[in-house]
C-alpha cells in the first residue's frame, strides 16, 4: 500500500515536470527602472560583484561603468594576481576615487618561495658534496636589491604590474583621493612604487594608514619626511612608521590639522633602535591638537616618565596657564590704539581658541607594552591624570613583559596587579561617565595575556636561555 502510494506520487511529479518543460520560456524585457535607482541598488554590491554583474547585459554593463559607483574602493582578502586585475579594471572605471583600502591580501608565491644561500663554511669542510653547500631561506629575508634580483630570476612580475596600475589610479584621482589604507597584507610591498605614488600624487590625502604588512613599515625617516612635505593635508597618520624627534617636529609644523598619530620604535640599519623621546612626546602633547594617540611599546612611557609629565601639567596649572591675549588686550600691538574705532580689534569680538593643557586634547589612547618598561598601578594612575579627557583607553601586554623586567615576579603577583589596575581604572572611568552611558562599558579595554611577540622570543633566547 505504501509502495503503491509512493509510485503514484513519483509518476504524477514526473508528468508535471514534463508539462512544465513543454511550456516555451519567453524572455521578459528589462524592467523600466530609472537609471538612478539602478545606481542605488548596485551601490550595495562589492567590487567583485559589480564586475560579475556588469556582464549580465548591455544595459547593466553601461550603468556599472558609472564612476560614481567606484569612489570608495575596498580590496579585501585577495590573491595578489586578483588584486592586480582589480586595480587594472579600476584604472578604466574609477577616475575619481576618494578612498582606497587594501587589506588581508596575500601571495602564495611569496609566502612559499625559498631561495638557496651558499654556505662557505660547509663548502670549505665538505668540498666533495656540492649538494651540502646551500641553505635555504625565505625570499623576503634578503635585502631589497637581492630580492629584486631573485624575483627577476623567478619571473615574478606582479610587483611591476601592481605599481603600473597604482600609478595610473593615483594619478587619475590625485585631486579627489582623501584616504589610503593598506593593512594586514603579505605582498612584499617594499618592491612596489607605493611610496612614489603617495609622494607624487597624495597632496590631498587626509588619512594615511600603513600597518601590519609583514614588513617594517615606512622604516626610513627620509620617507616619512618626504610624505610630510608632499602631503600637507594629513589629519591621521597611523601605522608602523620611522618617527624620531626630528621627524615629529616636521610633522607638527607641516601638518597643522593632525589629530591622529601612531608613535612606535623602528629599527635603523645604521643606528639601531630609534624612537620618540620623552621631550618629543611632551612637545606633541603641548601642541594640543592630537585627539587619537597610539603609543606602541615606547620606552619613554614608564611610571617615572608619566608621573613627571603629570607633575609638569600640575605646575602649569599652579602658575596660571594663561590664554593667548587678543590684539586689543596687548598694549604693544601695533594697532591697539585703533581698538575703539574698529570692533574687529576689540576683545569682545576677537575670540581665539583657548589653549589646552598638555594631554587635555587626547580623547582616545592606545598603549602596548612588550619589550619596553611596563606600567604598574602608580603609572596608570598618573596616566589618567595626564589625560583627563580620555573617552577610550586600550592597553595590550603579556606576562613575559613584566617577568622580564621585575625579578621575583610570579603569576599570582601578576594577576593581583591586574585586579588592582582594573579596579582603579574602572572606578575612575565610572566617575567620568555614568553607568547609564553606553560608552562607560567600552571606555577601557585591556589584553593582559597577548601572545608573545617574535622580538620577545628573540630577547628571551639571547638573554634568558631558560625560556
Amino acid at each position: 500500500m505504501i509502495a503503491s502510494s509512493s509510485f503514484t506520487f513519483t509518476s504524477s511529479f514526473s508528468m508535471d515536470m514534463d508539462i512544465v518543460a513543454s511550456v516555451p520560456v519567453v524572455a521578459k524585457p528589462m524592467p523600466d527602472v530609472p537609471e538612478n535607482i539602478w545606481l542605488d541598488i548596485f551601490g550595495y554590491l562589492t567590487l567583485e560583484e559589480k564586475f560579475k554583474v556588469s556582464s549580465t547585459c548591455r544595459t547593466w554593463h553601461r550603468i556599472l561603468a558609472d564612476p560614481s559607483l567606484y569612489t570608495h574602493i575596498t580590496l579585501d582578502d585577495m590573491e595578489f594576481n586578483t588584486l592586480v586585475a582589480c586595480l587594472q579594471q579600476l584604472c578604466r572605471l574609477a577616475p575619481r576615487i576618494r578612498s582606497l583600502r587594501i587589506s588581508n591580501c596575500h601571495s602564495s608565491f611569496i609566502s612559499k618561495t625559498t631561495v638557496p644561500v651558499q654556505n662557505t663554511s660547509i663548502m670549505h669542510h665538505f668540498p666533495q658534496h656540492p649538494g651540502m653547500h646551500s641553505l635555504y631561506t625565505h625570499i623576503t629575508s634578503f635585502t631589497l636589491p637581492r630580492r629584486r634580483e631573485e624575483y627577476r630570476k623567478l619571473g615574478f612580475t606582479l610587483h611591476q604590474d601592481f605599481s603600473r596600475a597604482l600609478v595610473v589610479l593615483m594619478e587619475q584621482s590625485q585631486e579627489s583621493i582623501k584616504c589610503l589604507e593598506i593593512q594586514d597584507n603579505f605582498l612584499d610591498l617594499e618592491m612596489t612604487e607605493l611610496i612614489f605614488c603617495i609622494v607624487r600624487y597624495g597632496r590631498h590625502l587626509e588619512h594615511l594608514l600603513y600597518d601590519a604588512n609583514k614588513d617594517g613599515g615606512f622604516i626610513a625617516p627620509e620617507v616619512v619626511s618626504a610624505i610630510t612635505a608632499a602631503c600637507p593635508n594629513i589629519k591621521s597618520f597611523r601605522g608602523q612608521h620611522a618617527i624620531s624627534d626630528t621627524v615629529l617636529r616636521r610633522m607638527m609644523t607641516g601638518w597643522e590639522d593632525l589629530t591622529s598619530v601612531t608613535l612606535a620604535p623602528y629599527q635603523s640599519p645604521s643606528m639601531g633602535t630609534k624612537e620618540v623621546s620623552l621631550e618629543g612626546l611632551w612637545s606633541l602633547l603641548e601642541c594640543g591638537k592630537v585627539e587619537t594617540l597610539e603609543l606602541l611599546d615606547l620606552s619613554c612611557i614608564s611610571n617615572e616618565n608619566v608621573r613627571n609629565m603629570m607633575l609638569r601639567v600640575k605646575h602649569l596649572q599652579a602658575t596660571g596657564f594663561e590664554q593667548p591675549a587678543s590684539p586689543a588686550a596687548d598694549t604693544n600691538h601695533p594697532f591697539s590704539h585703533l581698538a575703539s574705532r574698529f570692533p574687529s580689534l576689540s576683545s569682545s569680538s576677537h575670540q581665539q581658541t583657548p589653549r589646552l593643557l598638555p594631554g587635555a586634547s587626547v580623547r582616545h589612547l592606545t598603549l602596548t607594552k612588550y619589550t619596553s618598561t611596563p606600567l604598574t598601578l602608580p603609572g596608570f594612575g598618573a596616566l589618567l591624570k595626564l589625560f583627563p579627557n580620555l573617552e577610550t583607553l586600550k592597553f595590550t601586554t603579556n606576562f613575559f613583559t613584566y617577568d622580564h623586567q621585575f625579578q621575583g615576579l610570579t603569576k599570582e603577583i601578576y594577576e593581583e596587579e591586574i585586579l588592582m589596575v582594573e579596579r582603579m581604572i574602572r572606578g575612575e572611568m565610572s566617575d567620568r561617565w555614568p553607568s547609564s552611558d553606553p560608552s562607560a562599558s567600552t571606555c577601557w579595554s585591556a589584553d593582559w595575556h597577548a601572545p608573545v611577540t617574535e622580538e620577545q622570543r628573540l630577547r628571551a633566547g639571547m638573554m634568558r636561555p631558560s625560556y
